[in-house]
């Protein structure tokens, strides 16, 4: 007697994936890629060191972190300093980008070539909410295609707005004296809100991002 054969399961179609999905990998490759590989940092970690101890992690030195000057969106900037860490931010839609920039500290020059960039696709706008861990009111200075804003924290997240590639980096630096202690900063990424390296005097963190 022949003995049956069950019959083969239907391949699942690769199709079904989301597409958002899709362009997340595709913008992280592309972040790790242009910035060399990452840093001592992890994903969407803070900077460990290997001893174990509790002292909260401390930003690398600044110096040749910023390409621009501060004034100008520049879109070709080369990329000198491997991201301390990876975060993925959500895309604002182009149809909020007028009223969003309105909030930033970018100036109207500013702003206008940002928008003139956004309606040729160029770049897109991300939204990275910062925040004091402490509660106290750190002031820090965040570049993006080298525009610099200045961003006043506080204990609840506030956005920052970028203007920023589908991936690519982010610097954030103390505006001023960082005091003894140095920032407490966080930032809130797509899995939720994530702890910085401490900013002391003359360093900063560099954050490979990903566009959502």
């Amino acid at each position: 007697m022949t003995p049956l054969h069950s019959p083969p399961e239907p391949a699942r179609d690769r199709s079904e994936r989301p597409a958002s999905r899709k362009l997340v990998v595709v913008g992280l490759i592309a972040a790790v890629v242009a910035a060399g590989g990452l840093g001592s940092g992890g994903f969407l970690t803070a900077r460990e060191g290997g001893s174990g101890s509790q002292t909260p992690p401390v930003a690398a030195e600044a110096g040749g972190g910023g390409t621009g000057d501060g004034n100008h969106l520049t879109l070709n900037a080369p990329v000198q300093n491997q991201p301390d860490m990876m975060g993925e931010m959500p895309m604002i839609s182009p149809e909020r980008a007028v009223d969003m920039l309105r909030q930033t500290s970018y100036s109207i020059q500013q702003q206008a070539e940002i928008l003139a960039a956004l309606k040729r696709r160029e770049i897109v706008l991300a939204d990275m909410p910062m925040y004091d861990i402490t509660g106290g009111n750190a002031v820090v200075n965040v570049q993006s295609l080298g525009l610099v804003q200045t961003v006043h924290l506080g204990a609840q997240p506030k956005s920052v707005i970028l203007p920023i590639r589908i991936a690519g980096n982010v610097t954030i630096a103390a505006a001023g004296d960082p005091g003894p202690t140095g920032i407490h900063a966080g930032a809130v990424f797509v899995p939720g809100p994530t702890p910085l390296p401490v900013l002391t005097r003359g360093t900063e963190i560099v954050i490979g991002v990903v566009v959502q």
